[in-house]
């Protein structure tokens, strides 16, 4: 009995010569209710893993410019003129990314901690999408804050 339904099956199988609209029409359902979400994944992971590239170039140049800052700040005489009336000075850098990275110093003294001479050096870079010379809300940004005591 089992055999003779077989039978029937194979020969029902052999018969057919292609697919029925019915098939290729549940077989597109299928394939779409799977490619369409996974192509929205692709494309968010692309999308963040782009944002993460260009926070580390930022960083990047951030520290580069504290890295300067406190080089120059090693002088006396350079530490005292910055200690005295502060620094604040906007400066624009070619980037990897072909956009201009912005980065902003600020060097204030810091008086909170007495006799000691400190400076606090915050530093501010963002991708200045408009080249406007501003920070945005919509431009991506990262910021980076040390102190520094007198040589």
């Amino acid at each position: 009995m089992i055999q003779t339904k077989m039978l029937r099956c194979t020969k029902l199988l052999r018969n057919r010569q292609g697919t029925t609209l019915m098939d290729v029409i549940a077989g597109s359902i299928i394939m779409s209710s799977l490619l369409i979400p996974s192509a929205h994944l692709i494309n968010q992971s692309r999308a963040s893993a782009h944002r993460l590239d260009v926070r580390q170039a930022l960083l990047s140049d951030a520290e580069e410019v504290i890295e300067t800052a406190k080089i120059s700040l090693s002088e006396p005489a350079a530490f005292s003129a910055a200690h005295a009336s502060g620094i604040d000075t906007v400066n624009k850098h070619e980037t990897t990314f072909g956009s201009f990275s912005v980065v902003r110093t600020q060097i204030t003294a810091d008086r909170s901690v007495l006799p000691a001479r400190l400076v606090t050096i915050m530093v501010e870079a963002w991708y200045d999408d408009d080249r406007d010379g501003r920070l945005d809300a919509t431009e991506t940004s990262a910021a980076l804050r040390t102190q520094f005591a007198a040589p």
